[in-house]
């Protein structure tokens, strides 16, 4: 497995730390050279330097077009391509609807549906001009069958699935390969402070693998994503959620 990725240059926004942060080591490890781009800066920087391959460091909002298209041309300023593209910055704040203001709702959809918007906006003619690319938008099952508390999460990453089969569609006669990647509740910090215990033991006996979904379950399937074993796979949803929504 040593060297799958080897000569790749990966870009991953959000990647300073969570399951960004666990997909850039592991993909590092393969032989990549990976881009760790995030809102926070050092913590970017300290992220990068504790990979074991090659790694850049970007500050980088993704709700800001200007903070964007900086980060893609200083990618390609330093290593002259981007091989595959992985949209992972997002957030997940629970809130029931009643409850919810325009700004919380705007929050989400600006981060998670238009910060994948931008960054692919971004990326995308790089991949053109190299005629080779692949693009991996981190979606949820809450995108695809709806969450309690989340009707703006929801919207923005069923937002994403959407985009993604639309611009799969594009892509693919370019040889540029969209998928979305569909993680059940994944055990972060994130996660453990956003929901009460019992609404994740809920889930847990809802799973018919019977435990919450692990960083590491995620990162074979990326692999796949970014890799040429996935050349002819055009417009997926893989998800990966120990059988949660399989019905």
């Amino acid at each position: 497995m040593a060297g799958k990725h080897e000569g790749q240059v990966i870009l991953i926004t959000g990647s300073a730390r969570g399951i960004g942060l666990e997909m850039a080591k592991y993909l590092s490890g393969l032989g990549a050279r990976i881009v760790i781009a995030d809102v926070d800066g050092r913590a970017a920087e300290e992220s990068a330097a504790a990979l074991p391959g090659e790694a850049l460091a970007v500050a980088c909002d993704v709700t800001d077009e200007a903070s964007v298209a900086a980060m893609a041309d200083r990618v390609v300023a330093e290593w002259g391509r981007i091989d595959a593209l992985i949209n992972n910055a997002g957030i997940f704040p629970v809130k029931i609807f009643s409850d919810m203001s325009f700004a919380e709702w705007k929050a989400v959809i600006d981060i998670d549906l238009n910060g994948t918007f931008l960054v692919t906006r971004a990326v995308y003619p790089v991949m053109e001009r190299q005629k080779a690319g692949k693009i991996v938008n981190v979606a949820s099952i809450a995108g695809r069958v709806g969450g309690f508390g989340f009707t703006h999460y929801s919207a923005a990453k069923g937002g994403v699935i959407a985009f993604t089969k639309a611009l799969a569609r594009e892509g693919a006669k370019l040889n540029i390969q969209v998928n979305a990647l569909a993680p059940g509740v994944v055990v972060t910090d994130m996660a453990k402070s956003n929901f009460p215990k019992y609404a994740l033991d809920e889930h847990i006996h809802a799973t018919p693998a019977g435990r919450l979904c692990r960083p590491g379950d995620l990162l074979g399937a990326v692999s796949f994503l970014c890799s040429s074993d996935s050349d002819y796979v055009v417009g997926q949803v893989l998800t990966v959620d120990g059988g949660y929504t399989m019905i």
